[in-house]
């Protein structure tokens, strides 16, 4: 074993039956919570003006405007989303199913509905193996924080402030050196099998092509992705500060496979070796965040120049015919501004087409959607599918990825083949920053090679293939 290896070695954090994105059969959201946040409703106004007499409207004693809502007692706008937009919580023991309904009578309200929770899907037995490892790294960042009162007090409103410095973050000057075999590498079957070792002789990627990882946060100090953070960092929303720090794991997971730099003799490699990671982490250590939280991530890498969305997240209301129209407005801002959004299938194994997955079921022309391989070329078992609804497969089963602490995990789930595609998207965008979200998603939907396990249940029916894709890349629209 070589130096590289051996140090490597005793960093690796194993788990057995480890899966970030629900396994069949568990909990798509926690039950003890309900499926959406009580008091909590988005509602989207008819225009900016309707929006800006709400409040005052709500707070007078007698008149008809919102008369029905009136008598659900006080409300307050936890956050104005955008100029159509917000986020309102009434009074407790007010029921969110009635001041939906009593919102969705007004003509003057475009649409209302819950604010939904959604998740990643870690098992209990995940959480608890992975707590002493997690404990220990929150009390160091807890103590680096103190004393750091004005900057919270800049972001109390929830509006993002990126600092001018970051007590945690500390970006080297000098590049990651080059030319080195990655410790891991071995270990990196996924890599393999799409093709993407075969195309980092010809094509790094470019630290001015910026991903977002919309996730649980990332260990921006990772010996694998220092090297590889977008210089504003990023911003977290579970919390609403300035520092997005993986208290989970799976954002740091996912952050590697995106972009780990390559060729650095440390660790892993992502698909693409040089980038820009935005971590954005609106979901919490327990795993699950809120529409809302998710909605001001997307927007906030949107403005901040962002053109792949990695998202390793999802959910469904409970209710049947329930959609969760707010997400898709963000997502779709996302389209107009010529970003492409990766999502995860999800992990029921079922079918995506019949038994909606949000965000990955919707039908947003920016939307690629991932469902989950194996080293055998089998669709993983818990992986979900659908002809219309899922478009390509990606390396999903035991994938081995940076986690905090300079350690190294292995995990399965859809979660872990989205960043694959992210990584992908990215790759292709520095050989051709010119090209849209739409022909990024096209030529990696074109370029797949056909898998007989995805044949009529995605709409490639196969898997990413990242040598292919570069090298159409270089003579698309010529």
């Amino acid at each position: 074993m070589n130096c590289f290896a051996s140090r490597a070695a005793a960093a690796i954090v194993t788990f057995s039956s480890l899966s970030l994105f629900a396994s069949p059969g568990s909990s798509l959201l926690p039950k003890a919570r309900g499926s959406y946040v009580p008091q909590r409703v988005l509602v989207k106004y008819k225009n900016p003006q309707i929006q800006q007499d709400f409040m005052r409207e709500m707070q007078r004693p007698s008149g008809n405007a919102f008369r029905g809502l009136r008598q659900m007692g006080s409300v307050q706008r936890l956050t104005k989303m955008s100029a159509h937009t917000d986020l309102l919580r009434f009074a407790a023991g007010a029921e969110v199913g009635d001041i939906v309904a009593e919102l969705q009578k007004d003509p003057r309200i475009e649409w209302a509905q819950p604010d939904y929770y959604l998740s990643i899907f870690t098992s209990p037995d995940t959480i608890a193996d992975r707590s002493e490892t997690m404990d220990s790294l929150n009390v160091g960042f807890a103590s680096l924080l103190n004393g750091r009162s004005s900057l919270f007090a800049q972001v109390a409103s929830g509006k993002p402030v990126v600092p001018s410095s970051n007590p945690v973050f500390d970006r080297p000057v000098t590049e990651a050196p080059e030319g080195l075999p990655d410790a891991l590498e071995s270990d990196l079957w996924g890599m393999k099998r799409v093709g993407a070792a075969a195309t980092w002789n010809l094509q790094r990627g470019s630290r001015s092509i910026v991903v977002a990882d919309i996730d649980t946060g990332v260990d921006y100090n990772h010996e694998d992705l220092r090297h590889n953070m977008w210089s504003g960092l990023g911003y977290d929303f579970a919390d609403k500060d300035a520092f997005p720090w993986d208290t989970h794991g799976h954002g740091t997971h996912t952050s590697g496979t995106i972009g780990g730099t390559g060729g650095n003799g440390v660790g892993v490699s992502g698909v693409v070796q040089k980038a820009s990671i935005m971590a954005l982490r609106f979901i919490g250590t327990e795993g699950y965040g809120t529409t809302s939280d998710a909605i001001l991530s997307i927007d906030y890498a949107v403005k901040n120049g962002a053109r792949v969305l990695s998202n390793s997240w999802g959910g469904a209301p409970e209710e049947e015919d329930a959609e969760n129209v707010a997400l898709e407005d963000s997502i779709k801002r996302a389209n107009d501004a010529n970003v492409l959004f990766v999502a995860a299938a999800g992990n029921d194994g079922t079918n995506n087409d019949t038994r909606p997955m949000y965000p990955a079921s919707m039908t947003v022309p920016n939307i690629i959607t991932v469902a989950s391989t194996s080293s055998s070329d089998r669709r993983s078992f818990f992986s979900n599918f659908g002809a219309r609804t899922v478009h390509v497969g990606a390396p999903g089963s035991n994938i081995m990825s940076s986690v905090p602490g300079n350690k190294y995990m292995m995990n399965s789930g859809t979660s872990m083949a989205c960043p694959h595609v992210a990584g992908l998207a990215a790759l292709i965008l520095s050989e051709r920053p010119d090209l849209s979200a739409l022909d990024v998603k096209q030529i990696i939907i074109d370029t797949v090679s056909p898998l007989a396990a995805l044949q009529g249940i995605t709409v490639s029916g196969g898997i990413i293939n990242a040598s292919a894709a570069l090298e159409r890349a270089r003579t698309f629209g010529n």
